[in-house]
C-alpha cells in the first residue's frame, strides 16, 4: 500500500507554486518530518527564478493544529531533542521571510499554535469566513512563546497578550480587524480569491518584489533614522535595475510595462 504524503506541490500557471498540507486525519500538525519537508521546499524555492508567488494552503477541517504534541512530549526526554525541533521550526518560518517570492497562506480551519505562527510567517494571508485562529498553549501548561514571535510582530501587543493568556480562538473577522489575516471571504471563494491575488502579484516586476520584500522586514527592526538611511540606498539601488527604468517609461509613455524576465 502506498504511504500518502503529508506534503504536496504543485506549479500553476508555470510561476504560481502551491505547497499543501496533507495530513488531514491529524489536522496537519507541524511535525518534525513536515518541518523539514517545508525546509527543503523553500530552500529549492530560493533559488527558483520562474517561481513568481508561493501559496500555502491545507486539506481538512485544520489549517495546521501546531506542533505534534506526541512528539513534543517524547522529544522532552532530551533537551538537546526538544531544543532541536524548536530551532528546526523556528528556521523553517524564517526561511519564509527570506523567499524572494511573495508568500500566501490560504487558511481553510483552524490554525492553532505554531499553524497560527505560519500564517503569521507568510507575508499575506486570506482565510475562509468559518477559519479561527488560537495560541492555545497556556491551556496545557506549555506557553505558545515561539508562535508569539511571528504574530506579534504582525499584530499590536494588547491583543497577542490576550491570544497568549486566554488561549482562546479568535474569528477570521476579528483576525482581519487585528491585522492577523489580509481579508476572509465565503469559505467556497477562499481558493478563487488566493489565485486571483496570486495572479495580479505575478504581473508585478520580480525585481521590484525581491528587493522590496527584504527590504521592508530589515527596516522593521530599526529605528525610523536607520531605517530612512537604508531604505533611501535600497532606492538607489532600485532605480538602477532594469524594471525600474522600464515602469517609470512606461507610465510616462501610458504603456503597459514589459518586465525583466
Amino acid at each position: 500500500m502506498k504511504k500518502k504524503l503529508i506534503l504536496t506541490t504543485e506549479c500553476k500557471n508555470n510561476n504560481i507554486y502551491v505547497i499543501t498540507l496533507n495530513n488531514p486525519d491529524k489536522r496537519n500538525p507541524l511535525s518534525l518530518k513536515l518541518i523539514k519537508l517545508l525546509q527543503l521546499e523553500f530552500d529549492k524555492l530560493k533559488k527558483n527564478k520562474n517561481i513568481k508567488v508561493v501559496i500555502i494552503q491545507s486539506t481538512g477541517i485544520s489549517f495546521s493544529s501546531g506542533h505534534d504534541l506526541k512528539e513534543v512530549k517524547e522529544a522532552a526526554s532530551s533537551k538537546n531533542k526538544l531544543l532541536n525541533l524548536f530551532n528546526k521550526c523556528s528556521k523553517m518560518m524564517l526561511s519564509i521571510r527570506y523567499l524572494p517570492q511573495p508568500v500566501i497562506a490560504s487558511v481553510n480551519g483552524v490554525a492553532a499554535a505554531a499553524g497560527c505562527q505560519l500564517v503569521a510567517s507568510c507575508d499575506l494571508a486570506i482565510a475562509s469566513s468559518s477559519s479561527s485562529f488560537q495560541t492555545p498553549g497556556v491551556n496545557i501548561g506549555l506557553f505558545c512563546s515561539t508562535p508569539m514571535v511571528a504574530i506579534s510582530r504582525k499584530i499590536l501587543p494588547k491583543d497577542m497578550m490576550y491570544m497568549l493568556l486566554s488561549g482562546d480562538q479568535i474569528t477570521a473577522s476579528k483576525a482581519e480587524s487585528i491585522g492577523l489575516i489580509n481579508k476572509h471571504v465565503p469559505k467556497k471563494r477562499l481558493n478563487t480569491e488566493v489565485f486571483k491575488i496570486a495572479k495580479k502579484l505575478t504581473l508585478k516586476s520580480h525585481q521590484s518584489i525581491l528587493i522590496g520584500k527584504e527590504a521592508f522586514y530589515r527596516q522593521l527592526e530599526m529605528d525610523i533614522e536607520k531605517a530612512y538611511e537604508y531604505t533611501s540606498k535600497i532606492m538607489t539601488k532600485n532605480m538602477s535595475f532594469k524594471d525600474a527604468k522600464e515602469g517609470i517609461n512606461a507610465f510616462i509613455e501610458k504603456r503597459k510595462p514589459k518586465w525583466n524576465k
